[in-house]
């Protein structure tokens, strides 16, 4: 093979290997605006966690302004930077797997390179270039399997990393004490069923639950002993509803039941009978057998509802029904 041939060989490997390496870095940087961004809106989020205050949520409706129970910001904060945590890892985890396969191509077309030019029969003059083009290949073919293993290791980090957010995801979702869903999970809920009731119609149903006189049980048993109340009810009511109704702590002595696929007269008797086993339960404290009941407002998603006045109109249920003597259901007009 000539002198020229070689060269040309030379260079189309060369440049073959230039140009991998050189998509290698445009796919590493191609997203470094969104991690960068990522990186931002969690600082951001982690910033606005520390000192705040709680905010009460307002929404406008016509004339009228509706206010309605509050959200903790800084769960809500703590459950948006685990999100944007776990969106920076799957970013770097997309990163690492386009630059591994960059570097698999790069050692591919450059073992390529080396082969063909050890089958040519070069000039003795040109020998020591050889030798040099020689350790020069080997080097990076050794720098990029130093580069996938590297890799490796950050990709078994990542991994592991991002099923520690998970973790962290589903547990800024969950109420401590009941083990219930939390009000950022049970607003998410909501909002959730109001968009599928309006792309597919399927009816769902709001319950609203108060523990009646609740402040009487603290008061005369302590607050350790509420807290233990507040978990027996949960797991009562639990036991009660289906495996795919939702429940959540709503705040206090307050729950919320989601109940999916379910028109008003179906969702009432569901708190009828959840009223009657809670009122024929027993609750002990130490020595103490407790005999409760429940206050409970029933909505069904309807018209052109949103998550704000279904709430609203289930919120307003709940308190006839504690108005009328408690102990009791009362259902919600349509909208």
């Amino acid at each position: 093979m000539s002198i020229i041939s070689f060269f040309l060989v030379f260079c189309s490997g060369l440049l073959a290997g230039i140009l991998i390496l050189v998509i290698a870095q445009k796919v590493s940087s191609g997203e470094d605006a969104d991690v960068m961004g990522a990186i931002r809106r969690l600082f951001s989020s982690l910033t606005s966690v520390i000192g705040l205050t709680t905010v009460e949520n307002i929404a406008v409706e016509g004339e009228k302004t509706v206010q309605y129970h509050e959200v903790d910001p800084r769960e809500q904060n703590l459950y948006d930077s685990a999100q944007t945590i776990r969106s920076i890892l799957l970013i770097l985890a997309t990163n690492i797997q386009r630059t591994d396969k960059a570097a698999s191509d790069s050692s591919l077309v450059l073992g390529d390179v080396k082969s063909a030019i050890n089958t040519m029969g070069l000039p003795t003059d040109l020998n020591e270039a050889h030798s040099l083009l020689m350790r020069e290949i080997d080097r990076v073919i050794s720098n990029n399997a130093s580069l996938k293993v590297e890799l490796a290791k950050s990709q078994a980090v990542l991994t592991e990393q991002q099923h520690q957010i998970e973790d962290l995801r589903t547990a800024v979702r969950i109420d401590g004490l009941t083990q219930l869903a939390n009000r950022t999970y049970f607003d998410e809920k909501l909002n959730e069923m109001i968009m599928l009731r309006q792309r597919y119609g399927d009816p769902f149903s709001l319950m609203m639950i108060d523990l009646d006189n609740f402040k009487l049980i603290n008061d005369s048993y302590g607050h350790q002993a509420g807290d233990r109340i507040l978990k027996g009810v949960a797991l009562k009511i639990k036991a009660s509803l289906r495996g795919s109704d939702f429940l959540a702590r709503f705040g206090g002595d307050e729950y919320a039941i989601i109940l999916i696929k379910t028109d008003i007269k179906s969702a009432t008797e569901v708190a009828w009978k959840l009223c009657e086993e809670v009122r024929g339960s027993r609750f002990f404290l130490d020595d103490a057998a407790l005999a409760l009941t429940l206050s409970i407002g029933v909505a069904e998603a309807c018209g052109d509802d949103n998550d704000a006045s279904l709430l609203k109109r289930a919120d307003e249920s709940l308190y006839r029904a504690k108005a009328g003597g408690r102990n009791c259901v009362s259902v919600a007009d349509s909208a």
